[in-house]
């Protein structure tokens, strides 16, 4: 069996590296239109896996593969280092959720949602004496939080590079980069290639635009900074009616940071607008952020369908994946899981 994955983004290669472990000799053509070192958006993304504190401003099925999600990313993560003798950090220490006072109102909404959507054992509403077990740092400026046990953080920095070693090392998976694919028709035939593969699968996110329906981008734009005098080992968030903040640890006190949620497909580098907002919001979480060194600015777009869910389409010898809007991380592992479940 040969198989063509277009487009090596987060679905692709995971699609690729999943139906190589399945050890049943299918040959795997993984095609992109940028080379390995290309920054797309599942290298911009935070990589937060936050099933609970997603299906709160979300629907269910957040929930449902999200947890899906975080198992297979257990069990997953140790079998990528045992075959390339290289770690992936998977920061498994929950997510904190704060407000400011002047934002309880939005807070105390967001709490009545999650006690009538999360189950008991999944969260813990915190008192101030309790924070500071936890985060000692987000103590100063805050008097109660919520804690959800179970959400993570992936070093997606760590994670591509693995893969493409693992990549390198197998015999039954041939990278090409730099070409790109459009009008992918559903025969198992592809431009610039002179064979007839079983299944292609369209993992193209946002290249895949113009032959989707209701399909649209949502552009993203996250801050990473090194902040020494900072040290807050969690996945935090910060609620908030405007701009809702994330913050997402990295190893040698470095912090995604990310918020903005616009409606848009363009790929300008990130506003004064936006980087402002990022920025003070930041601060206002710990003041040692503001001696923090900015690392970059960086933008992404999230593939997404109206009703921001993922979607998988066949079609003959096509198989097409894609809307994982800003839940890349979140839902692949589950999406995969279930396709080649189906498919084998």
């Amino acid at each position: 069996m040969h198989v063509a994955i277009v487009g090596a983004g987060l679905v692709g290669r995971l699609l690729a590296w999943r139906l190589n472990a399945l050890n049943q000799g299918i040959k795997i053509t993984l095609i992109d239109q940028h080379d390995h070192n290309y920054i797309g958006t599942g290298l911009v993304a935070a990589a937060m896996v936050a099933p609970y504190t997603e299906a709160i401003s979300t629907e269910a099925v957040t929930q449902e593969l999200g947890v899906k999600s975080y198992l297979l990313w257990e069990q997953w993560l140790p079998e990528l280092e045992a075959h390339t003798s290289r770690s992936i950090s998977f920061n498994q220490k929950g997510t904190i959720v704060v407000s400011h006072a002047q934002d309880e109102p939005d807070f105390q909404r967001f709490n009545i949602k999650a006690n009538a959507m999360i189950a008991s054992d999944k969260m813990q509403i915190m008192n101030q004496a309790q924070l500071k077990t936890l985060e000692p740092q987000l103590a100063d400026n805050f008097n109660h939080g919520l804690f959800f046990s179970e959400e993570g953080v992936i070093d997606n920095q760590a994670l591509y590079p693995v893969l493409n070693q693992y990549f390198e090392q197998q015999e039954n998976i041939t990278l090409i980069e730099n070409t790109k694919i459009d009008n992918i028709n559903n025969n198992g035939t592809l431009k610039h290639f002179d064979q007839t593969f079983d299944t292609v699968f369209d993992c193209r996110g946002n290249g895949a635009s113009e032959d989707l329906k209701d399909f649209r981008s949502v552009r993203g734009e996250v801050a990473r900074v090194s902040a020494p005098e900072v040290s807050i080992s969690r996945a935090v968030r910060l609620i908030h009616p405007r701009y809702p903040l994330y913050i997402a640890p990295r190893k040698n006190h470095e912090y995604i940071i990310g918020a903005t949620q616009i409606e848009s497909d363009d790929k300008q580098p990130v506003t004064v607008r936006s980087s402002l907002e990022l920025l003070s919001a930041l601060y206002s979480l710990h003041q040692g952020f503001s001696e923090a060194h900015i690392i970059d600015l960086r933008v992404g777009l999230r593939p997404t369908f109206v009703n921001n869910q993922p979607r998988i389409e066949y079609d003959n010898k096509l198989i097409r994946i894609n809307g994982l809007y800003r839940h890349g991380y979140l839902f692949t592992p589950a999406i995969i899981n279930d396709l080649i479940e189906t498919l084998l």
